[in-house]
Parts: structure tokens; C-alpha cells; sequence
């Protein structure tokens, strides 16, 4: 079953919406008990559909997926397969991708990041925790220890990131979907 049909709706200038806000209150009591989840590696191409069904038995648990794991916009949150990300990148930037790759291109900057120069500690590369816009490092006339990161590497570590997610084990999916259902009908 879908968690839109868990949801309460409530009247906003005279229009009936679903109420949002109540899933905060059982999420945040089962996020708080890491013993119920175990992390989970998304493989390439994975879709929440078919991480559902081979998790909990049934693909329109992808809710759960999507709950425990702040996804609010599956389109948007869920890691993209290569295909998928250069064909976002491809309208995003409105160019097409190979530009994205070079740091060679000041469009295709994303910014600039501390590598260091020779005679820095770790600690004194590890003081620089910020990055430069390319317009800034343009100003300070291109000052020596910091290094491009291109568009498409910016991207694709914001994309890669997403890989990593918490699947709730089997055995209280049963309990949360109960949960969820008496919280949003109370709610």
C-alpha cells in the first residue's frame, strides 16, 4: 500500500492537503534506534521499486525506504545511473557533458579546494575547510595551493553520496507500517 494513503489530509485556505507534517514524529523514534536498520549499498541502475521488493517481499514498501532515509523527492534523492546523471547535467547546465569534465573551462568550474603547496602540514591543508567560487580565486589572482574541481566531479560526488542508505531489517517493517498507519490516523 502506498504511504499517501496513510496520510491525514487537513484543510489549508479552504483546500484539502495531505498533512506532511506528522510523519516527522514517527520517523524520528525509529531513526533514533540504529539497531533496526543495517547500511545498504544501492547498485547501479537499482530503483526503490525493486530495493523494496527484494529488502521486504513487496515494492510499494519503497515508502520505508523513502521515509527512513529523508527522501522526499525519489526523482531528485535516489542516486542517478551514469545515463540518468548526463542527461540531468545535460539540461541543467544546458551544455553538453564532455565540457563539464574539464577544469581547463571556467564554466565548468564548479570551485576551488586547499590541496596545499609544499611547505603546509596537514594541519595547516586541513585549516583550509572552505572552497573558492572561480570568480573569487579570479580576484585573488589565482593564489597558489588550490586546485579546480570540475562540474562534473562536483556533481558526481552529490550524486555518489546518495549510494549509501539505511534499510530497516525485515522483522520491524511490520511494526513501522502499523506505526506509521496510527500515527497518521490520529494524527
Amino acid at each position: 500500500m502506498s504511504l499517501a494513503n496513510y496520510y491525514p489530509f487537513v484543510t489549508y485556505n479552504n483546500l484539502k492537503a495531505i498533512n506532511l507534517l506528522v510523519e516527522a514524529e514517527v520517523v524520528k523514534r525509529y531513526l533514533e534506534d540504529y539497531r533496526l536498520f543495517y547500511t545498504y549499498i544501492i547498485k547501479n541502475g537499482e530503483r526503490p521499486d525493486t530495493l523494496a521488493y527484494d529488502a521486504y517481499g513487496d515494492s510499494t514498501l519503497d515508502w520505508v525506504i523513502f521515509l527512513t532515509n529523508g527522501i522526499i523527492d525519489p526523482y531528485k534523492d535516489w542516486i542517478l545511473d551514469e545515463k540518468q546523471l548526463i542527461s540531468y547535467l545535460e539540461k541543467k547546465y544546458n551544455t553538453a557533458v564532455e565540457k563539464l569534465t574539464t577544469t581547463t573551462i571556467a564554466s565548468s568550474i564548479a570551485y576551488y579546494y586547499y590541496k596545499g603547496i609544499a611547505s603546509d602540514s596537514p594541519e595547516t591543508i586541513a585549516s583550509y575547510n572552505y572552497n573558492m567560487t572561480p570568480a573569487t580565486y579570479s580576484k585573488l589572482g589565482s593564489p597558489a595551493g588550490w586546485i579546480a574541481k570540475s562540474v562534473w566531479d562536483y556533481e558526481n560526488e552529490i550524486n555518489e553520496s546518495k549510494r549509501e542508505i539505511k534499510l530497516m531489517r525485515n522483522e520491524f517493517v511490520s511494526d513501522f507500517k502499523q506505526q506509521v498507519k496510527d500515527i497518521f490516523n490520529n494524527g
